[in-house]
């Protein structure tokens, strides 16, 4: 995807790291899940994805304009991450008029937009004539550049997907503040931290899945679990458990508000 890529922190309390690095309790826990809206949370002013599994139980994704017109559909994947992928060679490709096709069948014509071996990505909506199809590509490729745009300036209550030194993924966690509330381990592709996002999203909102832990300065943080007891994410070193149960409390009740795509 085309990432988030702020200054990358000199060193970063990633999971495997969070007990040994002490930081000062700066965040204020008390409004993580209070502040305005900010631009990645309103869709009316910017181009989204919507992903979801059908009765298929195959993955799939649409790009949808600010309107919520749907402007690429993709095909059925058989997992999440392999949607991701999907949904990231969209952001990779879909800049490019060159990787559009126009297809015409008995029922109209429409947009394919193919990766670079010529495999097809996504499709876009039926129109009568090819023509009308053709037109339709400038509009897709400013749609995705939007997104694009979009993701790379987001502030405010969302999730980043990062690039570290080594040229690993991982992605954080922000409040509405800016501040970031969680991070996660390291990924080796893009779609792979972007799925940990999502799992975030998914056992994020549940206390039981938190663990509040006693870092070796004698502060504590949270590390965040899935049902098999693999580690998510973990927070900040806070100094007081206390404070560490207020950022878990939280972080609850910012996650169903912060929109993935």
């Amino acid at each position: 995807m085309s990432t988030r890529i702020a200054s990358l922190l000199a060193a970063l309390c990633l999971a495997s790291t969070a007990a040994a690095c002490a930081v000062e309790d700066t965040t204020d826990t008390t409004d993580l899940g209070t502040s305005e809206e900010h631009l990645w949370g309103d869709l009316s002013t910017r181009p989204s994805f919507e992903l979801w599994k059908d009765e298929a139980g195959q993955f799939r994704f649409q790009l949808l304009a600010p309107s919520q017109e749907v402007v690429l559909s993709s095909q059925g994947y058989s997992n999440r991450t392999n949607a991701l992928t999907g949904l990231l060679s969209v952001l990779q490709n879909g800049t490019f008029d060159f990787s559009y096709k126009v297809v015409t069948v008995a029922s109209g014509s429409y947009v394919e937009l193919r990766a670079h071996n010529h495999a097809t990505i996504a499709t876009g909506p039926t129109f009568a004539t090819a023509a009308e199809a053709q037109a339709s590509i400038p509009d897709t490729i400013k749609t995705v550049g939007a997104y694009q745009k979009a993701w790379d300036t987001a502030t405010g209550a969302s999730f980043a997907i990062k690039l570290d030194a080594g040229g690993k993924h991982y992605f954080t966690l922000h409040a509405r503040n800016g501040e970031i509330v969680l991070r996660s381990q390291r990924y080796d592709a893009k779609a792979g931290a972007l799925n940990g996002a999502f799992s975030v999203a998914d056992n994020g909102t549940t206390a039981a899945r938190y663990q509040v832990l006693q870092a070796s300065n004698g502060g504590y943080y949270l590390n965040l679990t899935a049902t098999n007891g693999q580690i998510i994410a973990t927070s900040e070193v806070y100094a007081s458990k206390y404070t560490a149960e207020r950022a878990r409390d939280s972080i609850i009740a910012l996650l169903p508000v912060v929109p993935l795509l």
